[in-house]
């Protein structure tokens, strides 16, 4: 027997991440866990941290040279997280 309001589980679970709060920690997630491909394995040893606040990646590195580099490529980190997760997710990096 079938309900006439009978939905895949595939939709329900679309319809649960597509609440902005569960989206954007369910991308944050994805994020900290993809970090190491996304950025390369050399520079995530120096990745203390990453959080993710209201469009802003924040990134605590432990190495100050690193940190100077990486202050100059801010936009292109942010372009290749958003292509990676499919999504507008960041608008700036800051790095700490």
């Amino acid at each position: 027997m079938r309900f006439q309001d009978e939905k895949s589980l595939k939709d329900l679970i679309s319809q649960l991440t597509d609440q902005k709060q569960l989206k954007s920690k369910l991308l944050e997630a994805k994020l900290i866990a993809e970090w190491p491909r996304i950025i390369g394995e050399p520079i995530s040893k120096y990745t203390e941290s990453i959080q993710v606040h209201k469009g802003q990646m924040i990134l605590k590195l432990s190495s100050p040279a690193l940190r100077n580099e990486l202050s100059f490529r801010r936009k292109a980190i942010a372009d290749l997280v958003n292509k990676e997760l499919n999504c507008d997710f960041i608008d700036d990096v800051v790095i700490r």
